[in-house]
Parts: structure tokens; C-alpha cells; sequence
């Protein structure tokens, strides 16, 4: 019975971790918010994001499986590690098919829903657009009130160093 109520609860997406006897020994942050059965404080005010300036959700090296022994180490894959991977890439090609006026609507809806963030957060989204689209990035540091030219510097560096230069 115990075993069919796991999977139940598993397919629903629910919290069944989060019951006493199913919680991890140790405390990890799983990117897991809401849902049915919530029985802590659902991280409270904390980020739901990564990297953030508060240092949540970062890699957690001491709870994460070994590295399996096949042919040498192997370890889990960071795409921040691989010098081919362009995240940036689709926001630029999505931002070049949007029609004018749609174009306005991302700016103006991302500018004022973002208006309470920090500024660093605000200087790390600009230059993400940046590396998007040129003007993508011109156009939402102007909306969000920030120096063209610090944005342009930012946007020089890698996202490590990004995260870095705006902590």
C-alpha cells in the first residue's frame, strides 16, 4: 500500500517529500515550490532562481552522486562548462521575428515587472539581453534606466564574470 501511495503521489507531482518519512537525511534544495501536501515554509521569500546574488540554489558538490568510475571520471554535465553552448542564441532569433510592436510589449512588460528587483539583478538581465541582440540589450537598458556604457563593459566578460562584477 505504502509503495502505491509513493507512486500516486509521484505521478501527481506532488510533495510527497516533504512528508517526515520521505524527506531527504540531508537538506537540499530541489527547485521544487507549491503543489499539494507543502508542509514547510516553500523556501519563503528565497530566489527561484540561478546563480542570484543571495547564493540559493547554487550546487550543493557534498550531496551530489559520486562520479561514476568508467573510462576515467565522469561527472555531472555544466553547461557553463562547454564553450559551444549559446543560451543566448533562441531570445536573440525569437527577438528578430517579433513584429514592432510586440517588440514594445516585451520591453515595457519586462521594464515595469522588474522594477523592484536590485540593481544588480537589473544590470545582469540588460546585458543578457545584450547577448541576445544588440539592440534587444540597448533597448531594456535604456527601459530600465542603466548605464549604456557599464552594460557594454558587462557585456564583454562570460557569465561567471557577470555574476561577479554585479554581485
Amino acid at each position: 500500500m505504502a509503495l502505491y501511495l509513493f507512486e500516486f503521489f509521484s505521478c501527481l507531482g506532488v510533495n510527497y517529500n516533504q512528508i517526515p518519512v520521505n524527506r531527504p537525511r540531508v537538506e537540499v534544495h530541489d527547485y521544487h515550490r507549491d503543489g499539494l501536501m507543502r508542509t514547510d515554509g516553500n523556501y519563503g521569500g528565497a530566489p527561484a532562481y540561478s546563480p542570484n546574488s543571495q547564493g540559493e540554489w547554487a550546487a550543493q558538490p557534498d550531496v551530489m552522486e559520486p562520479p561514476l568510475d568508467l573510462a576515467g571520471a565522469l561527472y555531472a554535465y555544466d553547461p557553463q562548462d562547454d564553450p559551444t553552448d549559446d543560451c543566448f542564441r533562441a531570445g536573440g532569433d525569437l527577438w528578430r521575428v517579433m513584429t514592432e510592436e510586440k517588440r514594445a510589449l516585451l520591453i515595457e512588460n519586462t521594464a515595469r515587472n522588474i522594477a523592484q528587483v536590485t540593481e544588480n539583478v537589473k544590470y545582469r538581465h540588460a546585458v543578457h539581453c545584450c547577448w541576445a541582440d544588440p539592440e534587444y540589450g540597448r533597448r531594456m537598458t535604456e527601459a530600465l534606466g542603466l548605464d549604456m556604457e557599464r552594460v557594454s563593459e558587462l557585456a564583454k566578460g562570460d557569465h561567471r564574470a557577470l555574476v561577479q562584477a554585479t554581485l
